[in-house]
C-alpha cells in the first residue's frame, strides 16, 4: 500500500490553549504509521518553534521540546512560513529545530502535493 502524504498546518500559539500541544501529539502519532508526514508552521504557530521557551511556569509541557521530538518519529519534513517569521521579528536562528522556510508560492505547492491537510 502506498504511503499517504499528510500535511499538518499548525497556526496556533503554543500556550493560549491546548490546541498546539494536541496538534503536535497528533503529528507524532501520524509519524508512527508509515505515512509521509509534513508540518507547516504558520501564523502564530511559528511561536511553537521558538528556542528557550518554558511551559513549566504555566503548568504545561514545553511545546518546543515536543516539536524537537518530531524527527525521532520520522517527521523530518518541517516547514515554516517566511512571512509569519518576518511579521513576528523572528528568523531561523531563533528556532529550536531546523526547518525549511517557504514563501507563499512554495507553501501552495506543498499543500497541493498532499493527500490530506490537517488544520489545527
Amino acid at each position: 500500500m502506498e504511503a499517504k502524504h499528510i500535511l499538518f498546518l499548525l497556526r496556533q500559539p503554543p500556550y493560549a490553549t491546548s490546541h498546539a500541544l494536541e496538534a503536535l501529539e497528533a503529528v507524532l502519532v501520524a509519524g508512527v504509521f508509515d505515512q509521509v508526514v509534513s508540518v507547516l508552521f504558520s501564523g502564530d504557530g511559528v511561536w511553537q518553534l521558538v528556542d528557550g521557551q518554558d511551559g513549566a511556569p504555566l503548568g504545561q509541557r514545553t511545546v518546543a521540546k515536543v516539536a524537537q521530538a518530531l524527527p525521532q518519529y520520522d517527521v523530518t519534513n518541517l516547514y515554516v512560513c517566511a512571512r509569519s517569521l518576518e511579521q513576528r521579528g523572528l528568523d531561523v536562528g531563533d528556532l529550536a529545530l531546523p526547518v525549511q522556510v517557504l514563501d507563499a508560492v512554495e507553501q501552495r505547492t506543498l499543500i497541493a502535493a498532499q493527500h490530506a491537510v490537517v488544520n489545527d
